[in-house]
């Protein structure tokens, strides 16, 4: 039985092109889909840290009233504890005591007579989570008098 032979003409061929196109665009597509569910399933991760985070840092603030109050070296050991573990989850403290005033870092409550626009005092300290902030802090900003004549 002879073989049959199927030759190959330029309508195939453009088919052929017209295939591997649609594949490699499916390919691309299916790429980027991936790369979209990462970015919001890594979105949905940092978003529920962020509000456990949140509920932590106000027990955080707690412990540090009471460490203040009490000086037992137990709570300070535990305390300690709590914020390297916190440390480890992305949670970082922001140092503003005699900065200048940031609004990104910061909220004031309140002014008073005092180099103007550096922090005073803390009222309640700043978290950044992974590099955001996670709660800016509440601080009390100095102004300078006028005194009109």
């Amino acid at each position: 039985m002879p073989k049959k032979t199927k030759t190959i003409n330029n309508l195939d061929i453009q088919k052929i092109a017209e295939l591997e196109d649609k594949l490699a665009r499916s390919l691309a597509d299916y790429v980027n889909l991936e790369k979209r569910i990462e970015g919001q399933r890594q979105f949905f991760a940092t978003l529920a840290s962020a509000s456990i985070m949140s509920k932590l840092i106000e027990a955080l603030d707690d412990l540090y009233l009471a460490a203040a109050h009490l000086k037992d070296p137990g709570l300070t050991m535990a305390l300690d504890k709590l914020k390297n573990i916190l440390k480890t989850e992305g949670l970082t403290e922001i140092d503003v005591q005699g900065k200048d005033f940031d609004p990104n870092t910061m909220n004031c409550v309140h002014t008073q007579e005092g180099e103007e626009n550096k922090v005073l005092s803390v009222i309640k300290k700043a978290y950044l989570l992974n590099g955001e902030c996670l709660r800016p802090a509440a601080v009390i900003v100095g102004k300078s008098i006028k005194i009109n004549n």
